[in-house]
């Protein structure tokens, strides 16, 4: 990527010249052009970030209550899902407002990136040798509050460095690591099962690699102590909060992401599972179907995802790229919920990974375009951040009711109809922005 040129880099009218880059290589107008190889760092602290985390949630995680309260399985998970995505509920927006009033001599986000990682990796440990229900609610609480501190520094690096005019095509890049990292953890998970010790162990070792990579690589944005926003519990308190009447396209897009996520998560969630009911694999076998299923995924989101987002920057719209991979996820929903062979399922699975791709790369451009300040960006990347980890809290809880109907505790049917619908109406949300085409 060209680095010459700094984003906003005209002449204005009046014949001034635009104003000088600052230490950390942004202007005035904005944030300058990237190169590859802040690119390449960030996609490795994400995808680090992701290898560690997401496996948990599809496979080691279910497998260790699997093996802790067989009988209850279901009830069990949800409960420890309900809980670990609370804490990150209320987290990454604190520390994310911590992280905008940030003076420290390595930047404003370095601290938060390094030191989620480091105490993200001793959490791990601690769920690898977890062996009662409340150790597993202990652990997966510590994951998921030291991982959304790390969060809470790196989801605002993007808004931070990259101009407008490159954020459909590095949001793609950046956004390719969730599905990435959730192949590439399913392939060690099944690479070590039935050792779930290593299966959790190993990649937080390559988060902690990733991340390390970043800390050399970033040139992170500096906050003087005379311009850092006072911290009261007030401030606190609204680190929770962007009102809409005076960032409406913000709140239509917070929508969209929290319906579609919303209907998303019936499908990922409880994938594990529904492998195991559906299709009669063993638990010690699952694991290695579960890495097919991501992998034919992955390909399909790898694809979808560097077309769409080059795309979407050339072309300068985002809206309906959001509107069609909605769509397309809803009807993969519905494909899946009537899915009575792997090969179906992998045909579903294929196509939520072609939406998931075109949604993920240019749905992210699109709220980085929408931030109601650049000031706040830790604060409103936080708030946006809610709408992907309230879904986490929310389905969990309601979905025994769901998996109930019918009396036997496993109509996956009704519960991916009811996460097509909801995406369907996530997908109608975001033609509300107006300020985006």
């Amino acid at each position: 990527m060209d680095t010459s040129e700094p984003a906003g880099a005209t002449v204005a009218a009046g014949g001034a010249a635009p104003s000088a880059p600052s230490s950390d290589g942004s202007t005035a107008d904005g944030p300058a052009r990237v190169g590859p190889g802040l690119v390449s760092a960030l996609t490795g602290a994400y995808f680090g970030t992701w290898l560690a985390l997401l496996p948990a949630t599809t496979v080691t995680l279910a497998l260790r209550v699997q093996q802790i309260a067989p009988d209850h399985k279901a009830s069990v998970l949800s409960l420890v899902l309900t809980i670990g995505a609370t804490v990150a509920l209320l987290a990454q927006n604190v520390f994310g407002a911590l992280s905008d009033r940030t003076t420290s001599r390595f930047g404003m986000r370095k601290p938060w990136i390094a030191g989620g990682a480091v105490l993200g990796a001793a959490s791990l440990t601690l769920l690898a040798t977890a062996s009662t229900v409340v150790m597993v609610v202990l652990a997966w609480s510590l994951t998921q509050l030291t991982f959304n501190v790390l969060l809470a520094g790196l989801n605002p690096v993007l808004p931070d460095q990259v101009p407008s005019a490159q954020l459909g095509k590095v949001s793609a890049i950046t956004g390719l690591t969730n599905q990435l990292g959730s192949v590439g953890g399913a392939f060690l998970a099944n690479l070590f099962l039935p050792d779930l010790t290593l299966a959790i162990l190993l990649p937080g070792l390559a988060c902690l690699a990733g991340v390390g990579v970043l800390m050399f690589v970033l040139r992170d944005r500096r906050l003087a102590a005379g311009e850092r926003p006072k911290l009261s519990p007030l401030a606190l308190l609204k680190s929770y909060w962007v009102d809409p009447r005076t960032a409406p396209d913000f709140a239509w897009a917070w929508l969209s992401r929290f319906l579609v996520f919303c209907g998303n998560y019936t499908l990922t969630g409880y994938q594990t599972y529904f492998l195991i009911d559906r299709f009669g694999y063993a638990a010690d076998r699952v694991g290695s179907v579960v890495f097919q299923v991501l992998l034919v995924n992955t390909v399909t989101v790898v694809l979808a995802s560097l077309v769409s987002g080059a795309l979407s920057d050339r072309m300068r719209r985002r809206k309906a790229f959001v509107l069609v991979s909605a769509l397309i996820l809803a009807l993969a929903h519905v494909l899946a919920a009537y899915s009575y062979s792997l090969a179906g399922y992998m045909v579903a699975t294929a196509i939520a990974g072609i939406a998931t791709g075109v949604y993920l790369s240019v749905d992210t451009a699109l709220v980085a375009e929408v931030l109601p300040s650049r000031a706040d960006a830790g604060k409103d990347m936080g708030v946006f951040h809610l709408a992907n980890v309230l879904p986490q809290t929310l389905m969990p809880a309601i979905a025994p009711v769901f998996l109930a109907i019918g009396g036997h505790g496993s109509n996956y049917p009704v519960f991916f109809l009811v996460g097509a619908g909801l995406g369907v109406v996530g997908a109608l949300c975001i033609q509300r922005v107006r300020t985006v085409r």
